[in-house]
């Protein structure tokens, strides 16, 4: 299994979530690369990120606005996500629009947010997130499984705890799809 590992947008790419990952994946199985959300348009980054997939065996985990990349990701080649603290509406977020960041990027980031609910998609929401007050009701709306978990917006408490929790789930979540694909073609 790899994983993609996408930080906020003032983030780092050795963040939490990456710290965390490299205390349960060997490093050659983690990609965590430093993004520039604001000299590169959504849909140019988006493509750059989608090169990185190189097996059908991939995890996207994102924070903040790396989540909305995350998510994108993971309707994109059907496979799960981690999402901790994302940002669902990054056209809605001071933070971002205020940040000189170009105005056509905001026009795609309101163009392709989502609407509808990812069925790959686990969400650590955090009940002290400042950056995204009150985002469990936007997680539920766009998120199969949301677990609220203690923490500020950069910082949740025993992040990995979480997140192995979560990549546990999937794996039995994927170890069933697999079963019922070996069974159903036994018998055809």
């Amino acid at each position: 299994m790899k994983i993609l590992n996408l930080h906020g947008f003032m983030g780092e790419a050795d963040n939490k979530n990456y710290k965390a990952l490299c205390g349960m994946f060997p490093a050659e199985d983690i990609i965590s690369p430093q993004l520039k959300y604001i000299e590169t348009s959504p849909t140019e980054l988006l493509e750059k990120l989608a090169a990185y997939v190189d097996t059908d065996d991939f995890i996207f985990v994102g924070q903040s606005l790396g989540g909305w990349y995350a998510d994108k990701l993971s309707r994109r080649f059907k496979r799960p996500c981690i999402l901790t603290n994302p940002c669902y509406y990054p056209h809605e977020l001071e933070l971002i629009t205020a940040s000189g960041i170009p105005a056509d990027f905001i026009e795609q980031y309101r163009d392709m947010s989502a609407n509808d609910k990812n069925e790959r998609a686990y969400t650590l929401c955090s009940d002290g997130d400042t950056v995204l007050p009150d985002n469990y009701p936007n997680c539920v709306k766009l998120s199969e499984q949301v677990v609220g978990v203690r923490g500020s917006h950069s910082t949740i408490e025993n992040v990995g705890e979480h997140i192995s929790e979560l990549l546990t789930e999937i794996r039995k979540m994927t170890a069933d799809t697999s079963v019922k694909t070996v069974t159903l073609y036994d018998h055809s």
